[in-house]
């Protein structure tokens, strides 16, 4: 199995199922309301929401790192505001999360093996590092996201 093939295998056993871990991350966003995801746990902590922003905007920016595109401030866009608490915008949300999901899981699939350890351009840290940071960062926050649903949204 080639080492892509076994990066993928990770980021979907992360994302989308059978995580040695536990819940992957949409299953552990599942079913969340707008109220929810927008709710704080306490002062000066991030909430549901903020994270999976933040988690698109470090997927996406890995992403662009790949396709040797320019970077994006992280000023305005790492961490995100709330945006208005409403069904609509809580499902782009998701939306943007489940396209960054795509066009960096397709960024992936397109790597060569052979080019893995090598610096990305103007980077000092491998694709190999960089791929495998967004795999431990999204499951960073999925932990986080478990633990503020309970608190959040009790069963």
């Amino acid at each position: 199995m080639l080492e892509v093939d076994r990066i993928l295998d990770q980021y979907d056993r992360a994302m989308n199922g059978d995580a040695w871990h536990g819940d992957p991350v949409w299953k552990i966003l599942e079913d969340l309301t707008p109220e929810q995801a927008a709710s704080y746990a306490r002062a000066n902590a991030h909430n549901i929401w903020e994270l999976v922003s933040h988690m698109t905007f470090w997927e996406t920016e890995v992403y662009r790192r790949l396709k040797h595109l320019p970077a994006r401030s992280p000023d305005k866009l790492n961490f995100r505001a709330t945006p208005e608490v409403t069904a609509e915008n809580w499902n782009k949300t998701l939306r943007d999360f489940r396209q960054s999901n795509d066009v960096f899981r397709s960024a992936v699939a397109q790597l060569d093996d052979a080019k893995l350890d090598h610096p990305l351009p103007g980077r000092d840290k491998s694709a190999y590092v960089e791929v495998h940071g967004v795999i431990q960062h999204n499951l960073y926050h999925a932990g986080q996201i478990a633990l503020l649903r309970k608190v959040v949204a009790p069963k």
